[in-house]
């Protein structure tokens, strides 16, 4: 064969197919990977679940995420016997190649808000209890002002990993409390009911940073129920469009962490409003779903 019959070669062409194939089994090893991890993620998941105390007490407060075969937990739980069990759990699941254990024990915080009260507790000569459960705090005692009330309330809750507190704390003379503070925390894209079956999703989280618990969310949604909509597609009317609403948690009858609802319907719009960011600031910039009430 005479040089000039000699085919070429395209060294560009042949460069870049060795160069997608090597994108596309990047590609595959990266599809196996995950799919290693999110077997490994159910496996534990079972494992936790399969141990009757865990079941029980724990459970639904520990957060379960795998990357590259390394399982790393997250959450609260009651004491070092539990963070003994969910370890264990874990190690009972095969393919794992190391655990990240980040679990806050609710005995080791207790003794640190412990800790922080006391000062204020030699400050102006007064006695809190405290208990937690699961990372929430709660703080009974009675003390001579109004002012220590939201002290001892703030301190708690500048503790790190607390989650929230509920302050039972009340001034010599005063009557009790009559109603429970609950801790209800919404999760972002939860859905929420109304009675009559209007619904909203929900998009931000309104925390009051002196003790951490969600006070509000916003919700996006028409807020109209069924029947309306069925109505206006028949009569041929404009469709509801869509809002952004201000909701209290004083509202909030039960919540899940898939769903929840309220005590009203979506007509009593009395009882809620548009949202107004200019009413709220964000604590955290770096956290875009938590914003937290002005003081």
């Amino acid at each position: 064969m005479f040089p000039d019959q000699i085919p070429r070669i395209n060294y560009a062409k042949f460069s870049r197919c060795e160069e997608r194939k090597q994108m596309k089994d990047a590609g595959e090893d990266s599809d196996l990977i995950r799919k290693a991890d999110m077997a490994i993620e159910e496996a534990v998941s079972q494992a936790l679940s399969r141990d009757d105390v865990l079941r029980m007490t724990d459970f639904n407060e520990i957060d379960v995420s795998v990357k590259h075969g390394i399982v790393y937990l997250s959450g609260h739980v009651m004491s070092t016997a539990s963070q003994s069990r969910v370890e264990n759990a874990v190690l009972s699941v095969p393919d794992i190649l190391e655990i990240k254990n980040n679990l806050v024990l609710d005995d080791g915080l207790t003794l640190e808000v412990a800790a922080a009260l006391g000062k204020l507790e030699h400050t102006y000569s007064c006695k809190f209890f405290t208990g937690v459960s699961h990372g929430v705090v709660s703080i009974n005692g009675v003390v001579d002002r109004q002012n220590t009330v939201w002290l001892a309330e703030k301190c708690a809750a500048g503790i790190p990993n607390v989650r929230g507190v509920i302050n039972n704390v009340r001034v010599a003379g005063s009557a009790l409390k009559s109603h429970n503070q609950l801790f209800l925390q919404p999760i972002i894209g939860e859905t929420i009911y109304f009675l009559d079956g209007a619904f909203g999703i929900v998009k931000q989280v309104i925390i009051n940073p002196n003790h951490r618990r969600v006070i509000a969310v916003t919700m996006q949604g028409k807020f109209t129920n069924q029947q309306y909509e069925l109505n206006s597609l028949v009569d041929g009317k404009t469709p509801v469009p869509e809002q952004l609403i201000t909701v209290s948690m004083t509202l909030v009858r039960y919540l899940t962490r898939v769903s929840g609802f309220l005590y009203i319907r979506s007509n009593e719009r009395n009882r809620y409003v548009d949202f107004d960011p200019a009413s709220f600031f964000r604590r955290k910039p770096e956290l875009d779903s938590t914003i937290s009430l002005l003081p």
